[in-house]
């Protein structure tokens, strides 16, 4: 069941990552135009990420399983605290950006005003947040879905591997935002990358 699990992930990986691929753009761009990809793209990935991964986790429910340790009341409550931590820090961090634009619905709602795109190749208006949650880690939401797919109560042969998968997924993520956002904001990306850790604030030590 592992390796099916694994190329159950590898199948929406591979998926996900080639829609968020600058060259996946730059062929709608060529085939559709790219006032039609600032104003719908983005919504059109979210959509199809969102059908994909509701998908796979409902393939890999179905899937016969093994629990691997079912611990004591006490630790289970501690894991499921730590994932509503995660899901807390998620929402928090959704508050500080305009998640209607990142999920694509502010560009076609600007679209049905009569209101021209903008934006970078997806219609979104990025600006470096440096404040909040950002303040203390560069990738907040990176971070709450570790804490999500990590602390599962229930550890199973199966989740296991998810949870594995999924966390080196999110810290691939990591890896090829900053890279983007390196060379959108340059030097200023580059002296924030110093200032903050990037999935785990620091702690003060005292002396």
């Amino acid at each position: 069941m592992i390796l099916t699990v694994i190329l159950i992930f590898v199948c929406f990986a591979l998926l996900h990552s080639l829609l968020a691929a600058d060259r996946t753009k730059d062929l709608f761009t060529r085939l559709a135009g790219r006032g039609f990809v600032k104003v719908f793209y983005r919504l059109i990935y979210v959509i199809i990420s969102a059908a994909a991964s509701a998908a796979a986790f409902r393939i890999i429910y179905m899937l016969p399983d093994t629990v691997i340790w079912a611990p004591p009341p006490t630790v289970k409550a501690f894991m499921g605290l730590l994932q509503l931590a995660g899901l807390l820090l998620g929402l928090a961090t959704f508050s500080l950006i305009d998640s209607m634009e990142f999920i694509g619905l502010k560009q076609a709602i600007r679209h049905i005003k009569g209101e021209p795109p903008s934006g970078d190749a997806e219609g979104i208006n990025q600006r470096l947040t440096t404040g909040g949650l950002y303040g203390a880690m560069r990738h907040p939401l990176y971070t709450a879905g570790i804490l999500i797919f990590t602390f599962i109560p229930v550890i199973t042969v199966n989740w296991l591997t998810v949870s594995v998968l999924a966390d080196l997924y999110f810290i691939y993520g990591a890896f090829i935002e900053e890279r983007r956002l390196l060379k959108r904001f340059g030097q200023d990306y580059r002296e924030y990358m110093k200032k903050v850790p990037r999935f785990l604030p620091r702690i003060p030590l005292g002396r």
